[in-house]
């Protein structure tokens, strides 16, 4: 299924290396910072938060991930 959502990126360098839905941006923001306090300074990997279109698909726990980032805002 084609929609838009917020979505949790992981960059290293300029390589997209993993992405996660989250239910509201809020929640984005705050795994964010979890995430930057328990990551090492002076790292090439990069967070951020943002409303993307992507292909979603419900796996077998009920649990809806990102197959592919078809365009970001």
């Amino acid at each position: 299924m084609i929609e838009r959502i917020i979505a949790l990126c992981m960059f290293l360098g300029a390589e997209l290396i993993e992405h996660s839905p989250k239910n509201s941006m809020y929640d984005c923001l705050k795994t964010k910072r979890i995430i930057e306090r328990n990551t090492p300074e002076g790292g090439n990997s990069r967070v951020m938060c943002g409303e993307v279109e992507a292909e979603t698909y419900v796996d077998k726990f009920g649990i809806k991930r990102i197959e592919k980032i078809i365009h970001s805002k």
